[in-house]
Protein backbone atom coordinates (compact mmCIF):
# COMPACT_ATOMS: atom_id res chain seq x y z
CA UNK A 1 0.00 0.00 0.00
CA UNK A 2 2.92 2.08 0.82
CA UNK A 3 3.90 3.07 -2.96
CA UNK A 4 0.17 3.98 -3.55
CA UNK A 5 1.02 7.05 -1.36
CA UNK A 6 0.72 9.84 -3.37
CA UNK A 7 -2.35 8.37 -5.22
CA UNK A 8 -6.09 8.30 -4.76
CA UNK A 9 -6.68 5.46 -2.23
CA UNK A 10 -9.56 2.76 -2.98
CA UNK A 11 -11.99 2.22 0.14
CA UNK A 12 -10.64 -1.37 0.50
CA UNK A 13 -7.22 0.26 1.34
CA UNK A 14 -9.26 3.02 3.52
CA UNK A 15 -10.28 0.70 5.36
CA UNK A 16 -7.07 -1.43 5.91
CA UNK A 17 -5.73 1.44 7.39
CA UNK A 18 -8.47 1.95 10.05
CA UNK A 19 -7.78 -1.88 10.80
CA UNK A 20 -4.27 -1.73 11.66
CA UNK A 21 -4.09 2.30 12.26
CA UNK A 22 -7.35 2.81 14.55
CA UNK A 23 -7.73 6.15 12.95
CA UNK A 24 -10.70 7.50 11.29
CA UNK A 25 -11.04 7.74 7.77
CA UNK A 26 -11.06 12.03 8.23
CA UNK A 27 -7.58 11.09 10.10
CA UNK A 28 -6.37 9.26 6.94
CA UNK A 29 -7.38 11.72 4.94
CA UNK A 30 -5.95 14.60 6.97
CA UNK A 31 -2.37 12.27 6.87
CA UNK A 32 -2.95 11.32 3.13
CA UNK A 33 -3.44 14.75 2.09
CA UNK A 34 -0.44 15.98 4.15
CA UNK A 35 1.60 13.55 2.66
CA UNK A 36 0.68 14.23 -0.49
CA UNK A 37 1.45 17.43 -0.33
CA UNK A 38 5.20 16.87 1.36
CA UNK A 39 5.59 14.36 -2.00
CA UNK A 40 6.41 16.75 -4.39
CA UNK A 41 7.11 14.74 -7.22
CA UNK A 42 4.43 12.12 -6.59
CA UNK A 43 7.44 9.76 -6.22
CA UNK A 44 5.11 7.19 -3.52
CA UNK A 45 7.65 8.45 -0.04
CA UNK A 46 8.84 10.77 1.93
CA UNK A 47 12.73 11.34 2.62
CA UNK A 48 13.74 13.61 6.22
CA UNK A 49 14.31 16.53 3.82
CA UNK A 50 10.49 16.32 2.48
CA UNK A 51 9.46 16.50 6.73
CA UNK A 52 11.33 19.24 6.97
CA UNK A 53 9.66 21.22 4.87
CA UNK A 54 6.89 22.14 7.31
CA UNK A 55 7.21 25.05 9.11
CA UNK A 56 5.66 24.30 12.08
CA UNK A 57 8.40 21.46 12.89
CA UNK A 58 11.60 23.07 11.17
CA UNK A 59 10.81 26.06 13.87
CA UNK A 60 10.20 23.00 16.52
CA UNK A 61 13.61 22.62 18.78
CA UNK A 62 13.33 19.49 18.28
CA UNK A 63 12.58 19.07 14.72
CA UNK A 64 16.07 16.77 14.49
CA UNK A 65 14.58 14.03 17.32
CA UNK A 66 10.61 14.24 16.02
CA UNK A 67 12.47 14.15 12.47
CA UNK A 68 14.69 10.81 13.79
CA UNK A 69 10.97 9.34 15.12
CA UNK A 70 10.08 9.06 11.38
CA UNK A 71 13.52 8.38 10.01
CA UNK A 72 15.05 5.60 13.11
CA UNK A 73 18.42 5.51 11.21
CA UNK A 74 19.13 8.75 10.46
CA UNK A 75 19.95 7.95 7.11
CA UNK A 76 19.56 11.10 4.87
CA UNK A 77 19.03 9.12 1.90
CA UNK A 78 16.22 6.83 3.95
CA UNK A 79 12.61 6.72 2.27
CA UNK A 80 9.30 6.26 4.07
CA UNK A 81 5.96 5.44 2.30
CA UNK A 82 2.45 6.12 3.53
CA UNK A 83 2.23 3.34 5.41
CA UNK A 84 4.79 3.94 7.43
CA UNK A 85 3.98 7.68 7.50
CA UNK A 86 0.15 6.35 8.89
CA UNK A 87 1.78 4.13 11.64
CA UNK A 88 4.13 6.59 13.04
CA UNK A 89 1.52 9.64 12.86
CA UNK A 90 -0.92 6.86 14.81
CA UNK A 91 1.34 7.31 18.06
CA UNK A 92 0.78 10.80 17.73
CA UNK A 93 -3.29 11.23 16.90
CA UNK A 94 -6.03 9.80 19.29
CA UNK A 95 -7.37 7.01 17.57
CA UNK A 96 -11.27 7.74 16.71
CA UNK A 97 -12.03 4.34 14.66
CA UNK A 98 -10.61 2.11 17.37
CA UNK A 99 -7.56 0.27 18.68
CA UNK A 100 -7.46 -2.42 14.88
CA UNK A 101 -7.86 -5.63 14.19
CA UNK A 102 -4.04 -6.11 14.08
CA UNK A 103 -3.35 -5.84 17.85
CA UNK A 104 -1.60 -2.65 18.15
CA UNK A 105 -0.09 -2.14 21.50
CA UNK A 106 -1.55 0.95 23.51
CA UNK A 107 -1.60 4.04 22.06
CA UNK A 108 -0.36 5.68 25.48
CA UNK A 109 2.83 3.35 25.66
CA UNK A 110 3.39 3.56 22.20
CA UNK A 111 4.02 7.30 22.48
CA UNK A 112 6.08 7.12 25.45
CA UNK A 113 8.32 4.66 23.69
CA UNK A 114 8.75 6.77 20.75
CA UNK A 115 9.41 9.58 23.16
CA UNK A 116 12.03 7.56 25.33
CA UNK A 117 14.36 7.31 21.44
CA UNK A 118 13.82 10.90 20.79
CA UNK A 119 15.12 11.71 24.40
CA UNK A 120 17.59 8.89 23.62
CA UNK A 121 20.14 11.54 21.44
CA UNK A 122 23.44 9.15 21.84
CA UNK A 123 21.04 6.09 20.80
CA UNK A 124 22.11 4.39 23.87
CA UNK A 125 19.47 2.57 24.73
CA UNK A 126 18.86 4.99 27.89
CA UNK A 127 17.95 8.36 28.47
CA UNK A 128 20.71 10.58 30.53
CA UNK A 129 19.72 13.51 32.45
CA UNK A 130 22.24 16.03 30.98
CA UNK A 131 19.76 15.12 27.59
CA UNK A 132 16.57 15.29 29.54
CA UNK A 133 17.79 18.79 30.72
CA UNK A 134 18.37 20.36 27.74
CA UNK A 135 15.29 18.88 25.38
CA UNK A 136 13.10 19.80 28.56
CA UNK A 137 14.65 23.30 28.58
CA UNK A 138 13.70 23.67 25.35
CA UNK A 139 10.12 22.30 25.57
CA UNK A 140 9.56 24.60 28.16
CA UNK A 141 11.32 27.98 27.20
CA UNK A 142 11.49 27.90 23.07
CA UNK A 143 13.08 31.23 23.75
CA UNK A 144 16.21 29.69 25.72
CA UNK A 145 17.67 27.68 21.86
CA UNK A 146 17.36 30.93 20.44
CA UNK A 147 19.97 32.28 23.50
CA UNK A 148 21.54 29.25 23.26
CA UNK A 149 22.52 29.78 19.59
CA UNK A 150 24.01 33.36 19.94
CA UNK A 151 24.96 33.37 23.75
CA UNK A 152 27.64 31.87 25.85
CA UNK A 153 26.69 29.34 28.50
CA UNK A 154 26.98 31.91 30.65
CA UNK A 155 24.97 34.70 28.98
CA UNK A 156 21.82 32.79 28.73
CA UNK A 157 22.25 31.15 32.72
CA UNK A 158 21.61 34.71 33.51
CA UNK A 159 18.38 35.07 31.92
CA UNK A 160 16.91 31.46 32.88
CA UNK A 161 13.28 32.02 33.88
CA UNK A 162 12.53 31.37 37.17
CA UNK A 163 9.29 29.48 36.51
CA UNK A 164 11.06 27.31 33.86
CA UNK A 165 13.57 26.42 36.09
CA UNK A 166 10.89 25.57 38.54
CA UNK A 167 9.28 23.17 36.35
CA UNK A 168 12.38 21.84 35.01
CA UNK A 169 13.28 20.50 38.62
CA UNK A 170 10.07 19.21 38.94
CA UNK A 171 9.80 17.15 36.11
CA UNK A 172 13.27 16.15 36.70
CA UNK A 173 13.31 14.62 40.04
CA UNK A 174 9.89 13.04 38.44
CA UNK A 175 11.69 11.37 36.19
CA UNK A 176 15.11 10.46 37.62
CA UNK A 177 13.96 10.41 41.44
CA UNK A 178 16.04 12.77 44.54
CA UNK A 179 18.96 10.23 43.86
CA UNK A 180 22.23 11.30 41.35
CA UNK A 181 21.36 8.91 39.00
CA UNK A 182 22.90 10.24 35.71
CA UNK A 183 21.13 8.08 33.44
CA UNK A 184 17.05 5.99 33.24
CA UNK A 185 16.02 3.37 31.08
CA UNK A 186 13.23 3.72 28.40
CA UNK A 187 10.77 1.91 31.12
CA UNK A 188 12.12 4.17 34.24
CA UNK A 189 11.68 6.86 32.05
CA UNK A 190 8.16 5.81 30.61
CA UNK A 191 6.17 4.54 34.26
CA UNK A 192 7.73 8.08 35.92
CA UNK A 193 6.78 10.46 33.42
CA UNK A 194 3.39 8.72 31.95
CA UNK A 195 1.20 11.53 33.36
CA UNK A 196 3.09 13.94 31.96
CA UNK A 197 2.47 15.46 28.67
CA UNK A 198 4.93 16.20 26.97
CA UNK A 199 4.14 15.34 23.39
CA UNK A 200 1.35 18.36 23.98
CA UNK A 201 4.21 20.64 24.69
CA UNK A 202 5.84 19.14 20.83
CA UNK A 203 2.60 20.40 19.30
CA UNK A 204 3.58 17.18 16.94
CA UNK A 205 -0.19 16.08 16.51
CA UNK A 206 -0.73 19.87 15.42
CA UNK A 207 1.50 19.86 12.11
CA UNK A 208 0.55 16.10 10.98
CA UNK A 209 -2.99 16.89 10.02
CA UNK A 210 -3.22 20.68 9.27
CA UNK A 211 -5.08 19.63 6.57
CA UNK A 212 -5.78 23.59 5.24
CA UNK A 213 -1.61 24.18 4.73
CA UNK A 214 -1.16 20.56 3.07
CA UNK A 215 -3.67 21.56 0.86
CA UNK A 216 -2.36 25.01 -0.35
CA UNK A 217 1.32 22.91 -0.87
CA UNK A 218 -0.11 20.72 -2.90
CA UNK A 219 1.51 19.90 -6.46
Amino acid sequence: MGAMGSRQLNPVQWGDYQQSSGLSAEQLEQLHTRFRSLDRHQLGYLTPTDLLRIPQLSLNPLHRQIVDGFFPSRDPKARLDFTQFVDTCATFLVPQFGRGSTGRLDGRAQKLRLLSKMFDTRRSGYITRVDFRQIMRSLLDPMWNKQQEHDSEKEHAEVQKPEVEAELLLLEQQAFGISRCEKISYGEFEKRLCSADIEGRMSIAKWLVNDEEARMNLP
